[in-house]
This record gives structure tokens, sequence and C-alpha cells, in this order.
């Protein structure tokens, strides 16, 4: 534990390099003012987890509901095998459905959605997974356990103290690439590690990595930001690489008012799916395989997603307007 806060504490004190978006300065302003190793150990329960999991606000019942949507999906007993035991409750979750020694949470439940729908494209030999705004460590605990992988996660320092203190748990015995480490040490080679947890001014590296992943984070970002995220991105992953991006059609949390459609996708990417994201009908999935050459597979589907956000919008303006009216 000591040594997760000496690593915060390091990105703090280099912090000035990278810019807050509004969005999440208000978040962690707040939720990080009192830090300690017992508020850390209780995350899930308390403000700590505001933004990265908000299971906690959810009914019981509702959590319920979309896990028997899951199974509705797939079958039963491989969706368990993927929720954490309730013996082994990382961060003390105190809302959530428990079903057969299983923590059933309302996040969980989606990042294991998320995880069944790529598993397929994630090699067998060793991949190295980039995540830009892990969070907490959902989704790289859902993987670990499953492929043989180097995880990277990027995420502000705050968050990184979160998910160093939640993998750590559940993987004592995995090998970690920390901040102080990776900054102190040039010739560091991340493939050596198991996960690698790091703040974004970290990607000052070339690391080639299989399979990207951003979750509902992006829309969250400056325009700046999600254009240097896109470029390490198209530099850096491996030809036949893929990248799933999951963000809302449509932000109008930031200045910028960004679209989905927006994002600064090169013409080097095929379609594996595209679709309204399962049970979120305002988000997008799509996941994409790098080519090595030019191709107009992704110009045409962001044309269609243009279209499709104006309609979506024009009809949200029409309901408002007749509620609003009569």
């Amino acid at each position: 534990m000591q040594d997760l806060f000496k690593n915060y504490e390091l990105q703090m004190k280099d912090y000035e390099s990278f810019n807050k978006s509004k969005i999440w300065n208000q978040v962690i302003s707040n939720s990080f003012k009192d830090i300690n190793s017992e508020k850390l150990k209780n995350f899930f329960s308390n403000n700590l987890s505001n933004g990265i999991d908000n299971s906690r606000l959810f009914k019981a019942q509702t959590i319920k509901e979309n896990f028997l949507y899951l199974c509705n999906k797939y079958e039963k007993n491989k969706i368990l095998k993927l929720f954490a035991n309730e013996n082994n409750n990382i961060g003390n979750s105190q809302n959530h459905y428990s079903y057969q020694g299983k923590i059933i949470s309302y996040n969980d439940i989606f990042l294991i959605n998320f995880y069944l729908e790529i598993e397929k494209y994630i090699l067998n030999k060793k991949n190295i997974i980039l995540e830009i705004g892990g969070g907490y460590g959902g989704l790289a605990r859902i993987i670990a356990n499953n492929k043989n992988c180097t995880y990277v996660l990027i995420d502000l320092p705050e968050i990184n103290l979160i998910s160093s203190y939640y993998l750590k748990s559940h993987f004592p015995n995995k090998k970690f690439l920390l901040y102080e480490e990776y900054k102190n040490n040039e010739e560091i080679k991340v493939q050596d590690y198991d996960f690698v947890i790091l703040p974004p001014w970290s990607l000052n590296k070339n690391i080639p990595f299989n399979f990207c992943i951003n979750l509902r984070s992006m829309m969250e970002m400056d325009v700046i930001s999600i254009n240097k995220y896109f470029k390490y991105i198209q530099e850096n992953i491996k030809i036949d690489g893929y990248f799933l991006n999951v963000n809302r059609y449509f932000s109008a949390d930031n200045k910028y008012n960004f679209y989905f459609h927006k994002f600064p996708y090169d013409k080097r990417w095929t379609i594996i799916k595209s679709d309204t994201s399962w049970l979120q009908q305002q988000i997008h999935f799509l996941l994409a395989k790098r080519t090595q050459n030019n191709i107009n597979e992704i110009d045409n589907l962001m044309t269609k997603l243009e279209e499709f956000t104006k309609n979506r919008n024009l009809f949200r303006k029409n309901i408002y307007y007749k509620i609003k009216t009569f």
C-alpha cells in the first residue's frame, strides 16, 4: 500500500504537464481531498468510485434484471466464471446482486458483455493490450484472468491509485510496472510485465500493441487529448490489431460538443462490428481491425453515423418540443 501511495504522489507532482478535462476535475477534486488507505480499501462504497463505477447508485433489482438479460445473451455458467468472488471483495462493494457466491455489480455486467464480444479476437499467444481510461481495472481483471497478455492501463493519477490497488489485490503474484520505475528506467520493456499502470503523459515511448480499448471515456476528453490518443494508437497498433471504441454518439458535457462520427480515424481500418451498444442506446460500439493499406470503410461508416446522429437529435428535439408544448 505504501508503494502505491508513493507512485500516486510522484504522479501528482508531475501533473502540470497534463490538463484534466473539466468533467474529471469536478469529479476528482471532491473525492480525493481526504484520500487515505482506509478509504482506498473501500472505494466501491464511497465517492472514490464516482465516474468509474456508479454501481452503488443503482437498485439491486435493476442490477438483477440486467444480469438476467446477460444470461439470456450468453451461457450462464460461462458468465459466472467472469464475475469476482464474494469472498474476495476488493474495494468492499456493498450494493450488488449476490448470486452463487459471485459479486454481480452493475458495471461488471457491461464489462463482461464487452469482453465476450471481443474475446475471440484476442490472440492466444501473448498480447500487449492498451486500455485508455481503464478506470478501476474491471475489464483488465477479466481479460488478464482469461488471456495471456501484458495489460497497459493509461489513466489519471487518482484513478491509477485505485486500479493499482484493485489489480494488485486480485493478482498478488503478477509483475507490475508503475510510474516511478517506468520514469527512472528508459530501457524498460513493458512486455516483461503483466500490468503496466501509467498516467497519460507517459505515452512518450512507442509500445507496439495488439489490441486497444476505450470504453465510454473519450467523450469526457477535450479534442486535443482525443487527437493525441488517436495519433498514438494509429502509429503503434500492429497490422491486424484491433481497436474497440465504445462511446456516446454525442457529448454536450464539454465546450466542444463532440460527436462519435468526428473521431479522427485514418483510412487503414476495416470494420468488424458497428452497432448501438447493448442496453445503452446513447452509445455506439465499434470494433475495427488495422489494415496495411488505405480503404474507405471507416469513412463510409462515419458518414452513416453522422446522418444517424442528426436524425436522433432531431427526433429528441421534436419529442421535447411536443412534451413542452402540449
